[in-house]
C-alpha cells in the first residue's frame, strides 16, 4: 500500500456533511490539510482520536498524540502507520422530515387520532469527534446521504414519541406548544451525537376532522355513543371477532363495552336513593322498612284531621288549626284488630300488617 504524502478533501459539494478516507498508510511527515469550513478526524479501529482544525498540518508525534499512543499499544513501532482520516463540514445543513404518528389515548374509548406532520431542520456538526464516533464507529454509515438519512429519521422518531404523550385533548388546544417542546427535545437529544440542532421548523401538523369534532365536549359524546351502537351490532352478530376487529380498527381499543357498562353503574350509584324521614326523630330509612331503624317509631304516613270549621287537612298531633286557629277535635289511638298494633288517630289501615281500620 502507498504511502500518503498528502490528505485533502477538495471535491466537498454543499450537500456534503464528511467524507471518509479509508486504509491511508501515512507518516510522521504527511500532510493533511483542511479547508476554513472542514474539520479533519483521525479514525482507527472504530474509535476517533486527534482532530485537525482549518490549515496546514504535518502529522508529528506531537499533533496526533491520542493515535500515536493507540499505534503504540498495538506495538507497531516506526513512522509508518495505519489510519482513516473523516472529514467533517462545519457548514449547516437542512433536513427535511415528516411522516405520522398517533396521540395518546383520549377519553373514556381511549380514542387515538392518527396526525400528519412535516417539516425541517437545520443543524450542523458542533462537536466533530463525537460526530465521527457516533456516526463512523458506532452507526456505520458510509456517506453524506447516510447521515441525512439518519437525521430524518431521528427527527421523525422524537416526534412520534412527543406526540404519543399528549392525548388529543391537549393536541388540539396546544398543537403549537407542543411542536415548542418537541424542537426542545430534539436539540438536547441531539447535542449527544456531536450535533447542534440550529432549528426546527413545522410546516404543518394536520390534524383529522374527526379529532377536532372528538376535542370537543358534544363531539366526544357522540362518538361514544355510536361504538357503543356498533360494538353492540357486533357482539350480535358474532362471538366477538367482529367486535374486536372493529375496535382494534378504530383505534380505540377493546375495554369500551366494560368502561360504559362501569359508568353506567356508577352513574346508578350516584343516583339518589329514596328514604322515609321519621316524623318522631327525623331519622332516614329505605322505602322498604315499616318502622325507624334509630328510634322504632312507626313510619306509617301521619294521619290526618279535618278542622271542622274549614276543612283543612292538618296532621292529627297539631291541636288547632294551622288555616283558622280553631281547635280540632281530640281523636284517640286506634288499634289494629289483627295484629293489635296501635296506630295514630285517622289511620285508615294499620301501618304493621296493612289491615284496615
Amino acid at each position: 500500500m502507498p504511502i500518503i504524502e498528502k490528505v485533502s478533501w477538495d471535491t466537498a459539494g454543499a450537500e456534503d456533511i464528511a467524507y471518509r478516507f479509508p486504509n491511508l498508510s501515512l507518516k510522521y511527515g504527511s500532510q493533511v490539510i483542511v479547508k476554513e469550513n472542514q474539520w479533519a478526524v483521525f479514525f482507527r479501529d472504530g474509535k476517533a482520536y486527534d482532530v485537525f482544525g482549518p490549515g496546514r498540518h504535518t502529522i508529528t508525534s506531537n499533533n496526533v498524540p491520542l493515535l500515536t499512543a493507540a499505534i503504540q499499544k498495538l506495538g507497531i513501532i516506526g513512522e509508518i502507520f495505519n489510519c482513516e482520516v473523516i472529514y467533517v463540514s462545519n457548514s449547516q445543513f437542512k433536513a427535511k422530515f415528516g411522516g405520522s404518528a398517533y396521540s395518546a389515548p383520549s377519553g373514556d374509548i381511549k380514542y387515538q387520532a392518527e396526525l400528519g406532520f412535516y417539516g425541517y431542520s437545520l443543524f450542523k456538526v458542533e462537536e466533530p469527534k463525537v460526530f465521527v464516533a457516533e456516526f463512523f464507529g458506532n452507526k456505520g454509515v458510509s456517506s453524506s446521504e447516510d447521515i441525512a438519512n439518519y437525521i430524518r429519521g431521528f427527527v421523525n422518531e422524537r416526534v412520534i414519541d412527543e406526540f404519543g404523550e399528549h392525548d388529543i385533548f391537549t393536541l388540539v388546544k396546544n398543537v403549537d406548544e407542543t411542536t415548542d417542546i418537541v424542537s426542545l427535545k430534539i436539540s438536547d437529544e441531539a447535542a449527544r451525537i456531536g450535533i447542534k440542532i440550529v432549528d426546527v421548523v413545522f410546516e404543518g401538523v394536520k390534524i383529522p376532522e374527526e379529532a377536532r369534532r372528538f376535542a370537543s365536549g358534544m363531539g366526544q359524546q357522540a362518538m361514544s355513543m355510536q361504538y357503543m351502537k356498533e360494538t353492540a351490532s357486533e357482539l350480535k352478530d358474532s362471538q366477538g371477532g367482529g367486535a374486536a376487529a372493529a375496535g382494534l380498527g378504530a383505534g380505540i381499543g377493546l375495554t369500551m363495552p366494560f368502561m360504559m357498562a362501569q359508568q353506567m353503574q356508577q352513574g346508578q350509584a350516584q343516583q339518589p336513593q329514596q328514604v322515609i324521614v321519621c316524623q318522631a326523630c327525623g331519622g332516614k330509612n329505605p322505602t322498604t322498612m315499616k318502622f325507624c331503624g334509630n328510634c322504632g317509631a312507626s313510619l306509617a304516613p301521619p294521619s290526618k284531621v279535618v278542622c271542622q270549621n274549614c276543612k283543612t287537612e292538618n296532621p292529627a298531633t297539631m291541636k288547632f288549626c294551622g288555616n283558622c286557629g280553631k281547635a280540632l277535635a281530640v281523636q284517640s289511638e286506634v288499634t289494629c284488630v289483627k295484629c293489635g298494633t296501635k296506630n295514630a288517630p285517622g289511620t285508615k289501615f294499620c301501618g304493621n300488617c296493612g289491615e284496615k281500620l
